[in-house]
């Protein structure tokens, strides 16, 4: 009885322990987790506030594209502020790094510099897309500056392009730089034509990155092959940072008909520079002015 007394109480003693040690047990790792799991908020919390203060002081660039920041409309022309606007993007661009290197280079008495739209006359002018709806504060504000080779291989065409001309806010639209492209092509092209005459072919487009609004791009041009009626060039477009934006390749035809026109007014809107080996000459015989799409006109030597 003694010994079967003493087991029971012994009994009762090890599970009332065993309680005690269990409940202690559940009660530390219940603190523990609570803790641990408050560590992990807390850290969550600050990496989420700091990544949220370092992105609004400093946002990442496909930020802008998802969430695009809008921006005030452009000056009108008319706007006494535009004029100023103008002369401060003027003068930005004649101090564009790019530009300065360009025109220090050991071959630079090779090439020669030229404004082509300020060789169109106003009137002539209002019906050009680009040198005349385009124009103005926002859009085109300033003319483009070409550089070009007096040989007609190669040109770098230098373009500030305002946020008007957007398709996604605060990215350039792909049918502008189309546009651009296809005007800065046949600038080289044509120059490398008999006639001095051409239309587009086709026009290759591959977009390589957004091209972002409110900046300076270089479109630089190249001749890639000249035969007969026929001219093949190729040109990308290039941030002042060098980041490739656009890749283009076409191909221009001089018409049939090529013969018949006086190329002066074309070689006058190109801005090739009387110095050149084919200067600017006028025609023998009064011609007559022929408005061609897009507002440009060529001039037919009724002589012939």
């Amino acid at each position: 009885m003694y010994s079967a007394h003493l087991r029971r109480q012994i009994g009762r003693a090890s599970r009332a322990a065993s309680a005690r040690w269990s409940s202690t047990s559940t009660s530390s790792s219940a603190s523990s987790a609570f803790w641990r799991n408050f560590r992990l908020l807390t850290g969550a919390t600050t990496l989420a506030a700091t990544s949220y203060y370092l992105g609004a002081l400093y946002p990442p660039g496909f930020i802008h594209l998802l969430s695009p920041r809008p921006a005030p409309a452009p000056l009108h022309p008319e706007d006494p502020a535009a004029p100023a606007h103008i002369a401060e993007l003027e003068e930005k661009l004649n101090h564009l790094p790019v530009l300065a290197a360009h025109r220090a280079r050991p071959d630079k008495a090779e090439w020669y510099e030229t404004r082509p739209y300020l060789n169109l006359p106003e009137e002539r002018r209002v019906n050009s897309l680009t040198a005349g709806t385009l124009k103005g504060p926002g859009k085109l504000a300033i003319p483009p500056l070409v550089r070009a080779r007096h040989d007609a291989k190669e040109n770098w065409v230098f373009i500030h392009v305002g946020r008007a001309l957007c398709g996604h806010e605060g990215v350039i639209h792909g049918g502008l730089l189309a546009t651009l492209l296809d005007e800065t092509l046949a600038r080289v092209a044509l120059l490398n034509l008999p006639e001095k005459v051409g239309v587009t072919a086709n026009l290759n487009i591959n977009y390589k990155a957004p091209t972002r609004a409110d900046q300076f791009i270089v479109i630089k041009v190249r001749l890639d092959e000249a035969q007969g009626r026929k001219s093949r060039v190729s040109g990308v477009v290039e941030d002042m940072a060098g980041n490739v934006l656009v890749e283009a390749n076409a191909l221009f035809i001089q018409p049939r008909y090529a013969k018949l026109l006086n190329s002066t007014a074309v070689r006058h809107m190109l801005g090739e520079p009387s110095h050149s080996k084919e200067p600017i000459t006028p025609g023998a015989v009064a011609p007559v002015p022929v408005k061609l799409p897009g507002g440009a006109e060529i001039l037919v030597d009724t002589k012939s």
